[in-house]
């Protein structure tokens, strides 16, 4: 942790906020969590003064001078959706201290974490300039101006002796793996071990390919780890990580096997972080003393966000979509089997292929009878997490490898998978998925320079006033390139940042509020720094 600050671009784009509206909740500091209904002039006969009114549960209201982020803050969500402190009930000002208290310990704790991974020294990593450019140069595609700062940042963190502890945010589809590709580089051709994490065998199969092709230039070894891994692969790589032989193994949670054993390992790049639990992390953070650790995401947690903001880790944004990437046309209709293929009929006769994605494994049940008893044209495969893993990872690869003209799944598929040729996606009950999960799934369309369609279908009126239907909308008007980081703020708003040092989601968040959470976590941080 080096304490840098966000520039204010991407301090922006990571925690950027509209203006205060009335109707939206707001907590103050010394009343609790209020209703905002605007400000007023007040003529006072020798001076103006401005007055914020405050409306409290069973009738309430507060008058008074008040400055936003000083006095009063931004909840993070519409007042109509919570449930309102009442004034002068005595409530507040103790929950306000315990959560504080509990709060400024999760950050302490956050801190001295911090500081026992940075005791131990890291290996810095310098690769051999020659063999670095070669392997930079086999990248298809010029750098964008964000993948160049992150790439820079990067290997400067990894030429230290501090272990890096850096947290890269990117939209889906902006190239954050060509960021780890080169960071592996640095490890690698410094005569060192790199592990690259997944969460799914199919996104470490995806992995395994893309590094496999890109360091077998070089002559470098990669191996994978994973459900997929024959038994006679799996002991050989064993064997390559423990005499150093192999320098690049991309896997799952399979990484975390007691009986491997690394002969220089000095860095682990985590993939999907946001898919990983707590535990998984620390334990992939701790492998070996004074481990370089690069964290990737396009919709990160609230507390990754929260710990970014206030240093406890460092952040590269990659905000510059690449020249050929468009925006996915998005749009809303009913449950209608002939609108689902009529979109996938469009795709298919553009040789191209689809994706169908339900919330449940009962509608991909009940599609996959349909798509049988119409007697479709195109061909299909199956996907769902009650499926035996080697089954459903085949159905996926399946699809990848162009065989199929049609994967059915549940959301399983929403976790980096990059097939250039699938531009068209139906999404069954979409009121059923959360922003960030519809974001992510939309990322997995839009690969190529062809359009890309999204159809939500959904039994919810979309002009009715119901959560759903709002997030729906919501979706389809942030279809353009880079949404992402509004949809993690939005995701934020609704989830809350979460305990800093622990897994849940709520947390201190629960009654602070989006504002005073950070008001007070960085006022903290700022202080012990000094």
């Amino acid at each position: 942790m080096t304490q840098q600050h966000l520039n204010e671009r991407d301090h922006d784009l990571l925690f950027g906020e509209d203006a205060l509206e009335p109707g939206d909740a707001v907590v103050h500091l010394e009343h609790g969590l209020a209703r905002y209904d605007g400000h007023m002039s007040c003529d006072l006969g020798d001076t103006d003064q401005i007055l914020t009114t405050f409306e409290y549960r069973d009738g309430g209201k507060l008058m008074l001078p008040a400055i936003e982020g000083q006095d009063f803050w931004r909840f993070g969500a519409p007042a109509d959706d919570l449930t309102l402190d009442r004034l002068k009930s005595g409530d507040w000002l103790k929950r306000r201290d315990e959560m504080i208290a509990e709060l400024r310990e999760s950050a302490d704790h956050m801190i001295e974490m911090g500081r026992a991974r940075r005791a131990h020294a890291a290996t810095p990593l310098v690769p051999d300039a020659k063999a670095y450019a070669t392997f930079a140069d086999a990248f298809a595609h010029e750098p964008t101006d964000d993948q160049d700062r992150a790439i820079t940042t990067a290997l400067g963190d990894l030429a230290l002796d501090t272990p890096m502890d850096r947290l890269l945010v990117g939209d889906v589809g902006f190239g954050k793996t060509e960021i780890a590709l080169r960071a592996a580089a640095a490890a690698a051709l410094s005569g060192h071990q790199v592990i690259i994490a997944a969460p799914t065998t199919v996104l470490a199969r995806q992995h395994f390919n893309s590094f496999h092709a890109r360091f077998a230039q070089l002559g470098i070894a990669v191996a994978e780890l994973s459900r997929l891994t024959p038994t006679d692969d799996y002991d050989a790589t064993l064997q390559g990580l423990q005499d150093g032989s192999i320098k690049v193994v991309v896997g799952t949670q399979s990484l975390l096997d007691d009986h491997i054993a690394f002969k220089n390992l000095a860095l682990v790049i985590i993939d999907e972080e946001q898919k990983f639990g707590e535990e998984q992390k620390d334990q992939l953070r701790h492998l070996v003393p004074g481990l370089h650790v690069l964290s990737m995401t396009a919709t990160p947690i609230p507390r990754s966000l929260a710990a970014a903001e206030v240093g406890l880790v460092d952040v590269s944004v990659v905000a510059t979509a690449p020249k050929s990437r468009k925006p996915v046309q998005t749009r809303l209709g009913g449950l209608d089997h002939d609108d689902m293929l009529q979109a996938v009929d469009t795709e298919v006769a553009r040789d191209g292929q689809c994706y169908i994605v339900c919330p449940r494994v009962s509608d991909v049940e009940e599609l996959e009878a349909l798509l049988r008893k119409r007697g479709v044209s195109f061909t299909f495969a199956t996907a769902h997490g009650q499926m035996a893993d080697d089954d459903m990872a085949q159905a996926m690869l399946t699809f990848m490898e162009g065989e199929v003209d049609v994967l059915l799944s549940t959301s399983i598929i929403e976790s980096g998978l990059d097939n250039g040729r699938a531009n068209t996606m139906v999404v069954w009950h979409a009121d059923r998925f959360g922003l960030s999960q519809l974001h992510q799934l939309r990322g997995r369309i839009g690969r190529s320079k062809l359009p890309a369609h999204m159809l939500l279908l959904t039994g919810v009126e979309p002009n009715c006033s119901s959560e759903a239907a709002t997030r729906l909308t919501a979706f389809c008007e942030m279809s353009e390139i880079g949404a992402g980081f509004r949809i993690a703020r939005k995701d934020r708003d609704i989830r809350g940042f979460g305990k800093l040092d622990g897994t849940d989601q709520s947390g201190q968040m629960s009654r602070l509020g989006i504002g005073l959470y950070r008001h007070i976590l960085k006022n903290h941080i700022n202080g012990r720094a000094h």
